[in-house]
């Protein structure tokens, strides 16, 4: 940069639209919709929305949706984006009552459990406001313990708002969900993203290892979920 130069502010809405960030929400969404779950004409509450990128999914069913995000800047975004929608702030790490968002048939939770300092607290609140499913995608440690690791996590950049993340395994993933939800499956495939991995005795060296979550009030007989922890699974190819 020449001397005297300024350098053009960073739209902080940037870490959203890369082109790998919208690689993996169309992968997430295929998968999803390739679930077989009932997820039309619902009342949904997303949490962690984001600029709101995934809220289209569930408008194109016929859904309601209420949208939140810790981040008020986030929010004004989404706002400008859904002026007929309801969004509001919404920070899981703050001991906030819920219910006076209402209840919810759904509740999407993508992409954010692991921005959380306390991603127990945060499922058991969720629940208490969930009368169906939480539909939740987040990354996870490799291990095979019911254990969660805490790690630092950015507060810039749109990541976590505390600075403190986490990596929970599947199984403590599982259990929770069955604690708050009374039943927890795993999807049997993964998107079509190299973030989920398909074999979990040899994961591949990455940074990051994603997987897909159901914690449900009902039980649940679709083929596509399970209540087993999976050691290997199968990758949706869409199409």
């Amino acid at each position: 940069m020449a001397a005297g130069q300024r350098r053009a502010p960073t739209n902080p809405f940037d870490v959203f639209l890369a082109p790998n960030a919208l690689a993996i929400n169309k992968a997430r969404q295929e998968h999803l919709g390739s679930l077989g779950l009932d997820l039309k004409r619902k009342r949904v509450l997303e949490v962690g929305a984001g600029i709101g990128l995934h809220t289209p999914f569930f408008l194109q069913r016929d859904c309601q949706v209420v949208v939140t995000d810790g981040n008020p800047e986030n929010v004004e975004e989404i706002r400008r984006r859904y002026p007929q929608l309801t969004v509001e702030v919404l920070d899981l790490e703050k001991d906030e009552p819920l219910q006076l968002f209402g209840d919810f048939d759904l509740v999407y939770c993508y992409g954010l459990l692991y921005h959380l300092a306390n991603p127990a607290r945060a499922l058991v609140r969720l629940a208490e406001i969930c009368r169906g499913q939480l539909l939740l995608e987040t990354c996870v440690s490799s291990g095979n313990f019911d254990e969660v690791l805490f790690l630092r996590d950015f507060v810039s950049n749109n990541q976590a708002v505390s600075g403190v993340g986490c990596r929970p395994t599947r199984l403590w993933v599982m259990n929770c969900l069955r604690e708050g939800f009374g039943y927890a499956y795993v999807a049997r495939t993964q998107p079509d993203h190299a973030d989920f991995p398909i074999d979990w005795d040899y994961p591949p060296t990455q940074l990051l290892y994603r997987a897909v979550f159901v914690g449900s009030k009902v039980p649940l007989t679709l083929d596509t979920l399970t209540g087993e922890i999976p050691r290997r699974q199968s990758t949706l190819r869409p199409g």
